[in-house]
């Protein structure tokens, strides 16, 4: 988050990553890869009041600890592009590593202390927070599905929350995208659309357009798809597809509903 006021006295800066908390996921016969969570965690300023001046960066993701090093260096490439993207206000080149998380967390402290610095009376930086929450979600011998929900305010009308799910192909650790499993694109579309009118209580022929969805374009695929045991989850984060106040979309359909539009060889 980003707040207000920030007084010139020494600063504390507390870092606490991968300690005792750490914890290993355990790993089911026949899987290809095993994952740990991890904690990170850095402060600056007065973040145990309420009301104190600070900036704070809190995350529990999973990382691979052991596998093919090929697939582990692909996941983990990603997992920390992620984390570092939701930390620097501009893109981030060089390696993707728990080293640079933790210098992309100390930029962003860093980019706290020099905007109250700036401007002390500026309500909007008395606290900034980056809080990320990922967690593992269906694990098969041929894919996994990671989830990382994502907290950040650093000033401005309000703060940002969003969703973002990570699926894998564990031949190769590439990001799995719709067309590793869709069998017909074009049906397929046509039934999330229906489920999508319904998550939102639109008419049957209402224009999405009219309604105030997609930004005048056509129907689209979520960017963020989650592969679970009995369906697919899709969301749809907030602006997306729509204005920030209308929030976020989300329904399940189930892979009974989905039939032969969806591979399920290419999952399970």
């Amino acid at each position: 988050m980003r707040y207000f006021l920030f007084l010139i006295i020494p600063v504390l800066v507390s870092v606490g990553c991968n300690g005792s908390k750490k914890r290993k996921l355990e790993s089911e016969k026949g899987l290809k890869v095993r994952f740990e969570i991890k904690n990170f965690q850095m402060k600056l300023g007065d973040c145990d009041k309420a009301d104190g001046e600070c900036a704070q960066v809190d995350m529990v993701y999973p990382i691979v600890e052991a596998g093919v090093p090929l697939v582990k260096q692909a996941i983990n490439d990603s997992i920390y592009n992620f984390l570092i993207q939701c930390l620097l206000f501009e893109g981030f080149q060089g390696q993707l590593s728990e080293n640079n998380l933790d210098a992309a967390a100390h930029s962003f402290l860093n980019e706290w202390q020099e905007a109250n610095l700036a401007e002390p009376d500026n309500a909007s930086n008395s606290g900034w927070e980056v809080s990320v929450t990922g967690e593992v979600g269906l694990h098969t011998p041929k894919v996994v599905s990671i989830t990382m929900g994502a907290y950040s305010y650093a000033g401005g009308a309000h703060p940002n929350s969003f969703v973002s799910v990570l699926n894998f192909d564990l031949k190769t650790g590439k990001s799995l995208t719709w067309s590793g499993f869709i069998t017909d694109q074009v049906a397929f579309e046509k039934m999330v659309e229906k489920e999508f009118r319904k998550a939102r209580d639109l008419p049957k022929n209402a224009s999405l357009t009219e309604e105030g969805f997609f930004w005048g374009e056509k129907f689209e695929l979520p960017a963020n798809f989650e592969l679970q045991q009995d369906g697919i989850y899709f969301w749809y984060n907030p602006f997306e597809v729509a204005a920030y106040a209308l929030g976020p979309t989300d329904f399940t359909i189930s892979y009974d509903d989905l039939g032969k539009l969806v591979n399920k060889d290419r999952i399970f």
